[in-house]
C-alpha cells in the first residue's frame, strides 16, 4: 500500500461513469433519467440527504451532446440576467439540466429557475431540475407551484456497508488521496452509517492531514474524529 500524498494543487473531481458506484437505491432514479433522455419532459430529481445526484447526472449525460448542464453564474445576477445567461448557454440544446445547491435559494435565483421552467415549457424543451430542499425551502411560491407540477423522482444514498465503502473509495480516488486500509473501516465503525456524515468525516481528516502534514492512518483518524466529537 502506497503512502498518502498531500497534494497542494486543487483537483477537479471526475464525475464520470467509471467513478459512479451502482447501488440498489439509485437504480430507479438512473432508469428514470434514461427514460427522460429518450422521451423528454419536465423532471425534478431530489433526495432527502446527500446521495450523489450531481455525480449521477454527469455520469449519465457525459456522452449526450444534446444535453446541456447549465452552470450558475459566478457573479450575483438579477433573475432576468441569470435567465439570459442560461438561455445563451443552452440555445441549441434540446435537453436542459439545472443542478441547484441544496436548501433555500436566493430570491433572484428562485425566480430565475421559475422563468427557466416557463421558458422550457413554451419552447418545448426538456428540463431536468436537480435540487434537494425541504418543503419550506421551495420559494418563491411561483417556483413551488411549478415544481409540484413536474414529475418527481427521488434518489437515496447507499445503505449497506459494502456500497458505502465503494462510494467512499471512489471519492478518495477522485481526491487522489490513498488512505491506509485501516481508515475506512474506522470510519464505518465510528461514524454514523450515512453518506453525508461519512463524507463530512473524510473532509475533516483531509483538512487535518493537510494542516499538520501528517499521513492519515486508523489510529490517527480515530483520534481526530474523537477530538472533533468531544
Amino acid at each position: 500500500m502506497s503512502e498518502q500524498q498531500t497534494l497542494s494543487l486543487a483537483l477537479v473531481p471526475k464525475m464520470d461513469y467509471g467513478s459512479w458506484v451502482k447501488h440498489q437505491q439509485a437504480e430507479d432514479a438512473s432508469g428514470r433519467l434514461a427514460l427522460w433522455l429518450a422521451k423528454g419532459g419536465l423532471l425534478w430529481l431530489s433526495s432527502e440527504e446527500v446521495a450523489g445526484k450531481s455525480h449521477l447526472i454527469h455520469a449519465v449525460f457525459q456522452d449526450s451532446p444534446q444535453v446541456k448542464i447549465l452552470p450558475l453564474h459566478r457573479q450575483t445576477l438579477s433573475s432576468v440576467q441569470q435567465l439570459k445567461f442560461w438561455l445563451n448557454v443552452c440555445d441549441h440544446s434540446a435537453y436542459w439540466v439545472l443542478d441547484l445547491p441544496a436548501g433555500r435559494l436566493p430570491v433572484t435565483l428562485g425566480l430565475a429557475v421559475f422563468h427557466l421552467i416557463e421558458r422550457a415549457r413554451s419552447m418545448h424543451k426538456s428540463l431536468l431540475i436537480v435540487w434537494r430542499c425541504e418543503g419550506a425551502d421551495m420559494q418563491p411560491p411561483e417556483l413551488s407551484s411549478r415544481l409540484l407540477m413536474m414529475e418527481h423522482v427521488e434518489i437515496a444514498a447507499p445503505q449497506g456497508d459494502q456500497d458505502l465503502q465503494k462510494v467512499l473509495e471512489s471519492v478518495l480516488k477522485n481526491m487522489q488521496w490513498d488512505m491506509k486500509e485501516t481508515v475506512l473501516p474506522t470510519l464505518l465503525q465510528y461514524v454514523p452509517r450515512k453518506l453525508d456524515a461519512l463524507l463530512a468525516a473524510i473532509e475533516l481528516l483531509d483538512d487535518y492531514s493537510k494542516k499538520h502534514q501528517k499521513k492519515m492512518n486508523g489510529s490517527l483518524a480515530l483520534k481526530v474524529l474523537g477530538a472533533h466529537n468531544d
